[in-house]
């Protein structure tokens, strides 16, 4: 008989009840262990170098040596397609004027989304969407296929097998999200609006605009709305990626 298998659950605290459910769905004796930052995942690894790493929809960017420290590959779930890696993937989709998206599991590798490629779900955009609805359709599309390679995850006997496909596009950073944040002086109508369906609007970040030596800031159209994350209430999250 096959011992239970060991997971280190990489997500965000309020993510980790409906993130493990897949999991403990497929294997139920396995032990997963909740990690939501860096520090807890360092010690996670010590402590457990034969585990399994599997990353959610989680914002922590895991550093050569804690992958190092692991026995077998580690994946990550994240929102963006292969041809949006990096950061706010769903921002620069929703700017370049994408038709789809989707969700990618892939393996780390200390350079940020250029692992081997396991699975990949690509749903299309409606012409109406902005990046909340994006991003709650995203964290579903997560959970679906988290559900689906469930099996094979919580299989510790084998690597997963990877798929014939290849990252490409650039790979964004914050610096670029920040970037499409600054609007230029002279910006017309169609790419204030442009920028404002895919940048929307949040507690962390506003399109922004420099006049008389002075930075202003697009206040949110409903500033009293809850803050969401996913399509969910939150108190002052993080956006997704």
């Amino acid at each position: 008989m096959t011992e239970p298998p060991t997971l280190l659950l990489l997500t965000p605290s309020e993510d980790q009840v409906e993130a493990a459910a897949p999991l403990r769905a497929a294997r139920p004796d396995a032990a997963i262990v909740p990690v939501c930052d860096l520090a807890a995942l360092r010690a996670a690894v010590q402590a457990r170098p034969g585990a399994r790493l599997v990353s959610v929809c989680s914002p922590v960017i895991v550093p050569a040596d804690v992958l190092a420290g692991l026995s077998g590959p580690a994946y990550n779930l994240h929102p963006g397609p292969p041809d949006y890696p990096g950061l706010f993937p769903a921002v620069f989709a929703l700017y370049d004027g994408a038709t789809s998206f989707g969700v990618t599991l892939h393996e780390m590798a200390p350079e940020v989304d250029s692992g081997a490629i396991v699975a990949a779900n690509t749903v299309d955009i409606a012409l109406d969407m902005g990046r909340l609805a994006l991003e709650a359709l995203s964290w579903r599309l997560a959970l679906h296929l988290l559900e689906g390679m469930a099996p094979a995850l919580t299989d510790l006997s084998r690597p997963l097998p990877v798929l014939d496909l290849s990252w490409s596009g650039p790979a964004r950073r914050r610096a670029d999200f920040e970037a499409l944040c600054r609007l230029p002086a002279d910006v017309d109508e169609a790419e204030f609006r442009r920028r404002l369906r895919a940048v929307g609007e949040g507690p962390h970040h506003a399109l922004r605009l420099t006049a008389f030596g002075r930075w202003f800031r697009l206040e949110p159209e409903h500033p009293d709305a809850p803050v969401l994350k996913g399509g969910r209430t939150m108190d002052g999250c993080a956006p997704l990626r």
